[in-house]
């Protein structure tokens, strides 16, 4: 097994055809299916099944797909330290789509500082990019709790209230929501917050009506729009929030925490301390 087959692996996945994945990479679509059915006559398994439109991924190719990013990752790495490349200083940062908000004024102030440095963003859960800082794919991430972080370096920069974002009629009026209110309506959650949710409406004996759960925020924040019902997000949220009416929702124990994690070896990285004192200096100014 080759890094090229790998990235072209990762592409096919990616792109989400064979077609499309031939046309991003300026090649032919049959060398490039050659090259997959090379590849799965060497693993000895199906990597995916090819639809008239799509292709659907297997269990192997799942696994193949987590371990080519892991394995794609650090051979970028190890490029960049042996070439010229590798003389620029770079920061590989993660972030949730609901935390990214609080990282480009920053990342504008250390561009500004060190043109020589270059940033490396994932953008992808709080649970994924956890596992990116554990493989040491990732240098620090903006993460959100609830979330455990056993043999991380973890900084707490700011608590949030949550927000109600929706569209529906009689919801769309000024002043802050309780928890009894949110019952009445239709509620689109945060799968890794569904427990938490539960646990705060069942502590004050309500039944939430959840509508729908999703893993990213702007899923929520797109079905809300739609009408499908109200959104609960983190309260940052609201910088990004057009054209749909919010409400904070009332209730102290509703709320998340912003975190930025590191693995404890990149303590030593001047970068990681220099971008943490940004990121805290940019929240107290907010």
């Amino acid at each position: 097994m080759e890094i090229r087959q790998l990235r072209m692996f990762r592409e096919v996945v990616d792109a989400g055809s064979i077609s499309e994945a031939a046309r991003r990479m300026n090649l032919s679509q049959p060398p490039l299916s050659y090259h997959m059915k090379m590849l799965e006559q060497e693993l000895g398994v199906t990597l995916f099944l090819r639809g008239k439109k799509n292709i659907e991924l297997t269990s192997a190719g799942k696994l193949l797909y987590e371990r080519a990013q892991t394995m794609l990752s650090l051979e970028r790495a190890v490029s960049r330290e042996v070439s010229k490349e590798g003389k620029k200083k770079t920061l590989r940062i993660g972030v949730t789509p609901s935390t990214s908000i609080l990282l480009n004024p920053v990342l504008t102030r250390l561009h500004e500082e060190d043109e020589n440095l270059v940033f490396e963003i994932s953008d992808a859960t709080s649970f994924r990019l956890r596992e990116r800082l554990e493989k040491g794919m990732l240098d620090c991430a903006l993460l959100r709790s609830p979330l455990r972080l056993d043999g991380l370096d973890v900084h707490p920069l700011r608590k949030e209230s949550f927000i109600a974002v929706g569209n529906i009629d009689d919801f769309c009026v000024k002043g802050d929501i309780t928890l009894g209110e949110l019952a009445d309506y239709p509620l689109i959650i945060y799968r890794r917050y569904e427990p938490f949710l539960h646990n705060t409406f069942n502590n004050q004996g309500i039944l939430p009506s959840i509508q729908a759960v999703c893993d990213d925020a702007r899923t929520a924040l797109s079905m809300a729009q739609s009408g499908i019902g109200l959104a609960l997000l983190p309260h940052s949220m609201v910088q990004v929030i057009r054209d749909i009416w919010y409400r904070t929702v009332a209730e102290n124990s509703l709320e998340t925490e912003i975190l930025f994690v590191c693995r404890k070896q990149s303590q030593s990285n001047p970068l990681i301390g220099q971008l943490l004192n940004l990121l805290v200096e940019t929240i107290q100014d907010s």
